[in-house]
């Protein structure tokens, strides 16, 4: 992509700009969730000035609502903090207005600190080929089409999110809350981050390594109201002690039948289920907190470091300090932080 513009952050005084691509088929949560994001951060003191731009100067969005008071795309490139490309309805977005915003986007990267793509919004950087030889990701549906239509990135499945280089790619849908949050604390710093993440009352916020179908959906396809109601319990604490007889009182029925039936529904056994959960709330910790492996084993359901190390060699090929690493996000690019896990 050339030389870009780099900004990690804005100084006292200055504003982060922020440009938003309006496209004919724009999806309404792959809009209003990020910049949801962007006007929480702008209340607790965030300086973002948001521009949206598109090849029309008003959009049909949501049955009978219309968007309007979309600029013009500009003859030339803006310095910009961050482009945001939504996802969209392909099939109502008409060719013209596709092959001006492709010549745009091509004019316009250079000149962003950051390109981030929220669902099939990373087909159309695909096509523009400013993801070649990119780590990238969009809607677990579209896969197969990003990989046709970006045969030279390399296409993850296995993610929410991803960032490689200035480029961010979403798999869209809720996830682009997840991204521009990543963004944020990137740019402003983990305090607002999680003060945003509080105030829209997220469960927490996810680091991008999780799934797109991850563990809090896996098992879910089913219409046993118990069952339910008992994984409700569990994703609501799974850090709490969960005895047989407790799950099963959550349940009202027999330990016997719980084991049963939750592996008749689920195709995994309920300590296995449980224990899933608790990786992954240990995961959570390890990008959103200082703790040492300790803490985090004995807040998480697993009593001490030693028994997270055993189950995380289960599920992990690296060491829970090389993942914990590899997974930072709770600080602005280039500052650096000491080792946490003793």
């Amino acid at each position: 992509m050339g030389t870009a513009v780099e900004r990690t952050g804005a100084a006292a005084g200055d504003c982060l700009n922020v440009g938003v691509l309006m496209l004919p088929g724009q999806v309404p949560l792959d809009l209003a969730g990020p910049l949801e994001v962007l006007a929480t951060a702008a209340k607790f003191g965030a300086p973002i000035q948001i521009r949206y731009l598109g090849p029309r100067n008003s959009l049909a969005w949501l049955g009978p609502l219309t968007l309007s008071g979309i600029e013009p795309l500009p003859a030339e490139a803006l310095p910009l903090d961050l482009l945001v490309i939504p996802g969209q309805d392909r099939a109502s977005c008409d060719a013209e207005s596709r092959r001006a915003c492709l010549a745009w986007l091509r004019d316009q990267a250079n000149a962003s600190a950051a390109l981030m793509a929220i669902c099939s919004g990373a087909l159309l950087l695909g096509e523009a080929g400013l993801l070649d030889g990119r780590r990238c990701t969009t809607h677990h549906a579209l896969l197969d089409e990003l990989r046709h239509v970006a045969p030279k990135a390399r296409v993850r499945g296995d993610c929410i999110f991803v960032e490689d280089g200035r480029c961010l790619t979403s798999a869209g849908i809720s996830t682009g809350i997840d991204t521009m949050l990543h963004w944020v604390t990137r740019t402003q710093g983990h305090r607002l981050a999680q003060q945003v993440a509080r105030e829209l009352v997220l469960y927490w916020r996810r680091s991008g390594q999780e799934p797109q179908l991850g563990i809090w959906l896996e098992g879910r396809n089913h219409v046993d109201d118990r069952i339910h109601r008992l994984q409700d319990a569990l994703a609501a604490a799974p850090g709490e002690f969960w005895s047989m007889s407790r799950m099963a009182e959550q349940a009202a029925m027999s330990e016997r039948h719980l084991r049963r039936r939750f592996r008749a529904l689920t195709g995994i056994s309920i300590l296995d289920y449980l224990t899933r959960q608790r990786l992954q709330l240990a995961r959570q910790m390890m990008c959103d907190t200082d703790w040492g492996l300790d803490r985090i084993a004995q807040a998480s359901g697993f009593g001490d470091a030693r028994q997270l190390r055993r189950v995380w060699q289960r599920f992990e090929t690296e060491s829970p300090a090389a993942w914990r690493r590899r997974s930072d996000t709770s600080q602005p690019a280039g500052i650096e932080r000491s080792a946490r896990i003793p």
